[in-house]
């Protein structure tokens, strides 16, 4: 447990602020995707519109925003994008004519497939030197962390 005065300590140095280290680890992660990725011809938001798409078809274009913590204006960019591509489709929401639901085509299977090559090239890099045997305690931690969070949302 930490005494109040260690607590400070850690608030106060970036080397030490969980905070600060999580938000750079992110960085860095998503640098290094993005290095990998770059001749995907996709943006990081459009590859991460097509990442939770995979495992959120049908999905409503206005709660994929929230998802993202995008605006659906932008969101809506992203997606012409994709569509233009061949790789979603949008179609009427059947239980609200003003809602759009958002699928994977075909087409986005061996894109999605790359994404998920670079990304495990990524996780691989990070955790270099990691005992693998510490890579599962890892994850859990962090899960914990953001249900921690989750938990106290005031929105």
């Amino acid at each position: 447990m930490f005494t109040k005065s260690s607590e400070s300590l850690f608030m106060r140095h970036p080397k030490k602020s969980f905070g600060f280290i999580v938000h750079e680890v992110a960085r860095l992660l998503r640098r290094d995707f993005n290095q990998r990725a770059v001749n995907l011809g996709l943006s990081q938001a459009q590859w991460r519109a097509l990442a939770y798409l995979s495992h959120h078809e049908g999905i409503r274009q206005v709660t994929l925003a929230e998802y993202l913590e995008i605006q659906p204006i932008s969101l809506g960019r992203q997606l012409d994008y994709l569509q233009e591509n061949g790789l979603i489709e949008r179609r009427p929401d059947p239980t609200d004519r003003r809602a759009i639901q958002l699928y994977l085509t075909p087409a986005a299977e061996p894109v999605l497939e790359r994404l998920w090559e670079h990304a495990a090239e990524t996780q691989k890099a990070a955790l270099n030197g990691i005992p693998e045997n510490e890579h599962d305690a890892l994850l859990t931690l962090l899960q914990r962390v953001k249900l921690n969070l989750l938990s106290n949302d005031v929105i």
